[in-house]
């Protein structure tokens, strides 16, 4: 978030206080939450927002948020001093009866970093998921390490002319001034998409996503014509499905980097985060031949092997804590929201672009946070299930889902929660989010959570 928009936060909450110290006491609740630091910039809008809104908040309940870390509002949830919780990760032990979780914002979780005496000056580095996970799992320490230098030199990437995935076949080739696509479905992969329609988005050279056109339904065989720009690459979707990232020209992946000779230095997150969680899930699934365990809030328990104590790792508190590591250690890289690297970027403190599936070096934005949810997956009870080997040329591949946890016990607090999780989702984080670094909940995935919030206060 910029300081431009923090400070119109700042006049917001000063607005909502206002407000709130008008509302005559036998009014409305306190609803007291908290958690999740990744999503407190966006918690922190909606509840000013929320505490002034008339037409959903109607009991004029007063919304209050701490930024306290995932494994503080799971636990402060389930003992009750919270009457809601956010959470980027599920609970593994100590959950409360009577409960459900709700996807109420995503967003990109970046590599952030600084690094001075790159040239030339403002580049930004490219990052692949395995070598970020060697950095993190601290066996390249130097930022000229060969494998860095590797990924940032000017090269080329072959064309990608053809994708296969869930029974559909996609490729493309140039016909003159044009370039056709045509995709070949199995009967049961037509069986199964029945009803969806067909997307083709086009991302251009310069990384620019636009609609491109559109197919009411998939058969055995269709195609589809575009007009020829060199470096475009299409992604096609199936319903919410990516099916493939094709394209007729090699990808460029931009200019020769001089990396200097400077130590890396890693901040992680101390304590239990969510943020922790999403992150070394990331590592584990996209790279699980170097980051060996699985996911955990813990950094150093998810760590494969022993945290290395000789300087070059440190530990800070919430996202705040490793976003200020960095930009007060030259060398230093860590993992963060979005929004805490924007408020703090500049010449040498910026995100990594990184490589995902389609050979793409993308930068951590709300659009690509939704190609990567896109098809997510989620269970009855509300959790999300990411697919890292989704191939879609827009897509961003370090994101988290952020929950509220609300409890389904029928009582006017819980009434009171329930009302704003549907003000979240059906007005704040639409109009709010990607001005705030975020992107919202959309799509199929907004319809589940919207079902997980009419359990809350249902019992």
């Amino acid at each position: 978030m910029s300081l431009i928009k923090k400070s119109a936060l700042a006049l917001a909450v000063v607005a909502a206080t206002s407000a709130a110290s008008a509302i005559p006491a036998s009014a409305g609740a306190t609803l007291n939450g908290g958690g999740s630091s990744f999503m407190a910039n966006m918690i922190d809008i909606c509840s000013a927002l929320y505490n002034k809104n008339t037409q959903y908040n109607t009991n004029s309940d007063v919304v209050s948020y701490s930024s306290v870390g995932s494994g503080t509002g799971k636990t402060n949830f389930a003992n009750g001093t919270f009457k809601f919780g956010g959470t980027d990760s599920l609970y593994s032990s100590g959950a409360p009866a009577n409960f459900v979780y709700v996807p109420l914002i995503s967003g990109a979780i970046s590599v952030m970093y600084r690094l001075e005496g790159v040239t030339p000056a403002n580049e930004t580095v490219r990052l692949s998921p395995t070598t970020i996970a060697n950095i993190f799992g601290g066996t390249i320490k130097m930022w000229n390490d060969p494998a860095i230098a590797a990924e940032n030199k000017a090269s080329v990437t072959p064309a990608v002319k053809s994708g296969k995935r869930a029974g559909v076949t996609t490729t493309i080739k140039k016909v003159g001034k044009n370039v056709v696509i045509t995709i070949k479905s199995t009967g049961a992969a037509v069986a199964r998409f029945k009803g969806k329609k067909v997307t083709f988005s086009k991302t251009t050279a310069a990384k620019k996503t636009t609609k491109a056109g559109t197919l009411p339904s998939l058969k055995a065989t269709v195609t589809q014509k575009f007009k020829y720009v060199k470096g475009d690459v299409y992604t096609v979707r199936v319903g919410t499905w990516s099916m493939a990232a094709v394209g007729v020209d090699d990808v460029s992946t931009g200019v020769t980097l001089t990396l200097p000779a400077t130590p890396i230095r890693v901040a992680y997150r101390s304590g239990n985060s969510g943020t922790t969680n999403n992150f070394t899930n990331f590592l584990n699934k996209a790279v699980g031949s170097v980051w060996t365990k699985p996911a955990n809030d813990s950094f150093t328990s998810a760590f494969p092997g022993s945290v290395p104590t000789d300087g070059t790792f440190q530990a800070a508190t919430g996202s705040d804590g490793v976003a200020n590591y960095v930009r007060d250690n030259n060398g230093a890289i860590t993992y963060t929201e979005q929004s805490y690297a924007d408020e703090r970027a500049s010449a040498s403190i910026k995100s990594a672009l990184v490589k995902n599936n389609a050979g793409i070096y993308t930068a951590p934005t709300p659009a690509g946070t939704s190609a990567f949810y896109a098809e997510a997956a989620i269970n009855d009870q509300g959790a999300v299930t990411p697919d890292y080997t989704v191939p879609a040329a827009d897509a961003y591949l370090i994101n988290a889902i952020a929950y509220g946890l609300g409890g389904t016990t029928n009582n006017a607090d819980n009434a009171g929660v329930k009302s704003y999780f549907s003000f979240v989702l059906n007005q704040c984080a639409p109009k709010s989010a990607p001005g705030a670094g975020y992107a919202p909940i959309a799509g199929s995935l907004l319809t589940k959570a919207l079902a997980q919030v009419a359990k809350i206060s249902s019992l």
